[in-house]
């Protein structure tokens, strides 16, 4: 009888085990459904309050390789134009996007292209692309400043506006002038990205002149 009795802790234990082990594997390659829930309400108020428009978040998922949460959404009106959000402890809102790319790559960026040629018409086209900072891999000369020095988290999208000209021989008012006004139309347009606007005659000159225009509109030179 006790021999029985043991038996079937032992087995009440081994199974216990087992299913303890089950749970553990599952949160790891899965995440946890507590904390899908938590992601997926922060998400949607990152991505809305960001953008000033309605979204529609269709999955949650984790990332086990990077332990981070992910999501998936489209804006309300324009389901083709899926984009995913990425937990991001570099980013002061704990999450990062690529939306910007998304939009960008499509019809509705026509006028905010537009605007901005219409701004910089000198702009250098085959550089004129909305890629991930991560993605981008360019080389510059020393006096090109690197994304950590303002801050800027390398799953930001960023828009270069690359104007092969020596920046001393320009009229620096009128160029500043322009950014500002990119900036606020950024602003109202309500699509917060991060724009390098950048002049050099060639890619390694010294003479290179950098100036960044962050998602919240400020313009920093460097």
């Amino acid at each position: 009888m006790r021999n029985i009795r043991a038996t079937k802790i032992i087995l009440m234990v081994f199974a216990g085990l087992i299913l303890s082990f089950s749970v553990y594997a599952y949160t790891v390659f899965y995440g946890t459904p507590w904390g899908k829930q938590k992601h997926e309400k922060n998400i949607q108020s990152y991505i809305t309050e960001k953008y000033h428009t309605e979204f529609v978040l269709t999955k949650i998922s984790y990332n086990f390789l990077s332990e981070t949460y992910q999501g998936y959404a489209y804006p309300i009106e324009h389901s083709n134009l899926l984009f995913i959000i990425e937990q991001d402890m570099d980013s002061p809102h704990g999450y990062s996007d690529n939306y910007p790319k998304v939009m960008w790559d499509s019809e509705l960026a026509t006028n905010i292209k537009a605007q901005i040629k219409e701004l910089f018409p000198d702009l250098d086209e085959g550089m004129f692309k909305a890629l991930q900072i991560k993605d981008k891999g360019e080389i510059f000369g020393p006096n090109i400043p690197t994304y950590d020095e303002i801050n800027v988290s390398i799953l930001s999208t960023s828009i270069p506006i690359d104007i092969k000209t020596n920046w001393t021989q320009l009229n620096q008012k009128n160029e500043i002038q322009k950014m500002r006004k990119l900036s606020q139309f950024l602003q109202e347009a309500g699509f917060p990205v991060l724009i390098e606007v950048r002049y050099y005659e060639n890619e390694m000159s010294e003479q290179a002149k950098v100036f960044f225009i962050t998602e919240k509109g400020d313009i920093i030179e460097k």
